[in-house]
């Protein structure tokens, strides 16, 4: 895999900001958007009469008018001259844009004179015709292990309708270890190891290995960050979009959030359920399900993306797959290959089974990129390591997201899994997920060394917070789609849209899921029942 560059100084938003974006310049890959069949929208009963009106809820919370605020506990600053050119997508020529930048004070209690987590990113986005605290502010959140929720909310303000950012002023939020705060504690040569690592391999050491590798991110991570190591979760999270919403200065926060970003704002609804306005949970995680479970569940959803990446590849008229007509066993077969002759890429980095694997999965987030994912797989097949080593930056690149994304996992549960137990689910798992089973299943080994949080957040009913929608994607690489059902189900005052595609996250992905949400945002409406959308 790509080797680690040294730990970088942690920069000033505005640098923390152009860095993400240059990063993301040079990774993100263009290609046909993947459409596999589903239903379409809509149905009709079998004898071609017209169905009944649906039921109508008994009375609930109304969805609260937004309100504008006067932003006044925040200082941002026009940084528009610096973040408009390096965009990692187009601005329509129907908006001008602005962009704001700031950084937020957060609470950072800590005894042990450690370092500190003082401020975390945000940046507003809106229209020059108005000034930027004309429009009620709607937060964005991204997920721990994706882009930040400022670059999220950068590239949304080019790819939502009009109408939203007449509405409207995105404003994204960085999580703490994100963005202008980056969490950097780890070893670049141990993240290495641990992404190198196979547990289906021959060395019958290698679980030890592993665990002593987790063993020492905690203590380096420990000399930097101290106590505040147990801050970067889901509990914090929720506190810090509270705190945004009181520097604001609205009565109540309109907000997006993707992956353990909405789960973030699940909490703040039950904690805070008067604060929030009109809410959006795109692929929200499963709330049921403990680490195990959901680790699982990952491999089931990852091993269903891939069938569906699979048969994208094969079915384009006219273009030869990479793969040839069978991708699965020509993966399997390059995984045997390189766990036997890992490949040296031209820097010197090795990709080895265990990379690539994590590589396809970076991969299998974005349908557009699919194309891009099943060249550079190609390309490795025929000795070139080139194209799935970049996937590889996202993790362990300048501003790579292994560290959060590892932190937030373990500090968001208890449950803590042996180095034996690992062993026996390794072995079912990779008969039962032959692809992803024994990577999700060596990912659990990881938190076993990690502080057990004493009171993780917990995600409930949210029966006093308004009416909010919940986004799910049919075949997501993360999430079954009935995982996203049931995080629906829990909170409880929630409306379904269904979305019968691919990929990570659903909003602004087509008209149907568009409509749907900005219907909420921008009118205050909810559907009575849970809608279906076609890919």
């Amino acid at each position: 895999m790509r080797r680690s560059a040294g730990r970088p100084h942690r920069p000033a938003a505005l640098a923390a900001a152009l860095a993400a974006f240059g990063l993301l310049l040079c990774s993100c890959a263009v290609g046909p958007s993947i459409r596999p069949p589903v239903a379409v929208q809509g149905s009709s009963t079998g004898n071609g009469a017209p169905e009944p009106p649906p039921r109508r809820p008994p009375p609930g919370p109304q969805v609260p008018v937004p309100d504008v605020g006067d932003a006044s506990g925040v200082d941002f600053i026009d940084c528009t001259d610096d973040i408009q050119p390096v965009l990692p997508v187009p601005i329509p020529k129907d908006r001008a844009l602005r962009f704001d930048c700031a950084d937020m004070p957060v609470d950072t209690d800590s005894d042990n004179g450690r370092r500190r987590q003082s401020s975390i990113g945000l940046m507003r986005v809106s229209l020059t015709d108005q000034p930027p605290q004309a429009r009620p502010p709607l937060l964005v959140l991204g997920d721990s292990d994706g882009e930040t929720g400022t670059l999220r909310a950068a590239r949304l303000a080019a790819q939502v309708p009009l109408t939203l950012l007449q509405h409207f002023t995105l404003v994204g939020m960085d999580r703490r270890g994100e963005g202008t705060s980056r969490l950097d504690c780890a070893p670049p040569d141990v993240r290495e190891d641990i992404l190198d690592t196979d547990l289906i391999g021959t060395d019958p050491t290698a679980a030890d290995r592993l665990l002593d590798d987790a063993r020492e991110v905690v203590q380096e991570c420990y000399l930097t960050e101290g106590d505040t190591l147990t801050r970067y979760d889901t509990a914090d999270t929720a506190q810090d979009v509270e705190h945004a919403r009181t520097l604001l200065g609205v009565r109540t926060l309109s907000a997006l959030g993707l992956g353990d970003g909405a789960r973030a704002l699940e909490v703040w609804a039950q904690n805070a359920p008067t604060s929030v306005g009109r809410l959006v949970l795109d692929a929200p995680p499963d709330p049921t399900q403990d680490s195990v479970g959901a680790a699982e569940a990952r491999a089931t959803a990852a091993e269903a993306a891939f069938n569906a990446f699979g048969q994208s590849c094969t079915s384009r008229p006219g273009v030869p797959c990479p793969l040839g007509t069978n991708p699965r066993a020509s993966v399997q077969q390059l995984a045997d290959q390189l766990r036997g002759r890992p490949q040296t890429g031209p820097d010197g980095e090795q990709l080895t089974a265990s990379a690539m694997l994590h590589a396809v999965l970076i991969g299998l987030d974005d349908p557009d990129g699919w194309p891009a994912l099943a060249g550079a797989i190609g390309a490795a097949r025929t000795g070139n390591p080139t194209g799935l080593l970049q996937y590889l930056d996202q993790l362990l690149g300048l501003n790579g997201r292994f560290d959060l994304a590892l932190a937030t996992r373990c500090n968001d549960t208890t449950q803590r899994v042996s180095p034996p137990q690992v062993t026996a689910l390794v072995n079912k798992w990779r008969t039962d997920h032959p692809l992803f089973g024994s990577l999700m299943a060596q990912q659990l080994l990881l938190c076993t060394a990690w502080p057990v949080p004493s009171d993780p957040a917990r995600v409930g009913p949210a029966a006093a917070a308004p009416p909010m929608l919940v986004l799910t994607t049919a075949v997501s690489p993360r999430v079954p789609e009935q995982g996203y059902q049931r995080a629906a189900d829990q909170l409880g005052p929630a409306r379904v849209v269904n979305w019968e595609g691919a990929g990570r996250g659903a909003y602004p992905r087509t008209p149907c899921v568009t409509a749907a949400v900005d219907a909420l945002w921008v009118n205050g409406t909810v559907p009575q029942t849970s809608v279906l959308c076609p890919p």
